[in-house]
């Protein structure tokens, strides 16, 4: 951990934000935190349950001298309002969760390279068996899927717009992979299919990239009464003939329609010090505080962001 990381703020204060904060406070105690959140009834709340966090309504009461970390955990139509802000003051390193900005937020007149997003899943323990142990080039094709049960009737708010929809909601957590195990560049979308159920956005979405003579297929459906809990999964087409598959629990290597390898998630053997929402989340704030080398960065996420982009537009 760099030692120079002490004054953390928050920007936000929902699920996200409770989360990365309960994990900060477990895997270093001498952090001091400051929250700004509006919701004047909330942080009443809140600071009756965590009486070591400075909490702020308002903006202009915050200390003026820069943060050593700024979380940015608010929904994504203010990211890049907030991040200006951050620049300006001169936070040292800013985390903003995904996706960033929304879709439409997909260039930048300048990308900063202490900018990082939550792509939570890189750090999946079978995500990161895979980036160790097979090439990009030793990959003839893809493909990702994220299922859930998320929605069973019209969302309210920004989630029923242009800034949420199961392809910016989930979906840019399964191109992120695919861009981190694969390699996206030189895509083109040669397939798409969206199609709204409850909502007024994308509820299910059907694609195909062409990255060079490779094809990546992407399934995603947040309206799946048949799932419990969300599920990703990516398969992986070998020159060698073998098929990978990994989802949250498991990755198994197939050859000709045969098992030759499985592995479960816990026999990877991955552990963190505090464990919340499991190790993936741990294991990206331990990144964040300190190598940031597995963290998804600003670049990865205006990518991610044109990828969605040209998909919903084909």
């Amino acid at each position: 951990m760099e030692k120079q990381l002490k004054n953390i703020l928050f920007y936000g204060f929902g699920r996200m934000g409770l989360t990365h904060l309960a994990i900060l406070q477990g895997l270093n105690s001498d952090l001091h935190f400051s929250v700004l959140e509006t919701n004047k009834k909330m942080v009443a709340i809140l600071r009756k349950n965590f009486p070591n966090v400075s909490f702020y309504t308002d903006e202009s009461k915050l200390p003026n001298e820069p943060f050593d970390l700024t979380l940015i955990t608010t929904p994504p139509f203010i990211h890049k309002q907030l991040l200006s802000k951050v620049k300006e003051r001169g936070d040292k390193r800013v985390f903003i969760e995904k996706p960033f900005g929304g879709h439409l937020n997909n260039s930048s007149d300048r990308v900063f390279d202490n900018v990082f997003i939550g792509y939570v899943l890189r750090f999946n323990p079978c995500v990161q068996w895979v980036k160790e142990n097979i090439l990009p080039k030793d990959i003839i094709k893809a493909k990702g899927q994220y299922l859930s049960h998320t929605l069973d009737k019209k969302p309210k708010g920004w989630r029923n717009g242009e800034y949420s929809g199961v392809l910016n909601e989930m979906g840019s957590h399964i191109i992120d992979l695919l861009n981190y195990i694969v390699g996206l560049d030189g895509y083109k979308v040669i397939k798409a299919s969206k199609k709204s159920v409850v909502s007024d956005v994308d509820d299910i979405v059907d694609a195909t990239l062409k990255v060079d003579d490779r094809e990546i297929e992407l399934y995603l459906n947040w309206v799946n009464k048949d799932i419990r809990k969300p599920v990703f999964g990516l398969e992986l087409e070998l020159k060698n003939g073998q098929h990978v598959f990994i989802d949250q629990q498991i990755i198994r290597i197939t050859q000709e329609g045969e098992i030759i390898k499985q592995i479960s998630v816990t026999e990877l053997g991955a552990t963190v010090p505090f464990y919340l929402r499991g190790v993936d989340f741990t294991k990206q704030m331990e990144d964040l505080i300190g190598s940031t080398n597995t963290m998804c960065t600003m670049g990865e996420a205006l990518k991610v962001n044109l990828i969605i982009n040209d998909i919903l537009n084909s």
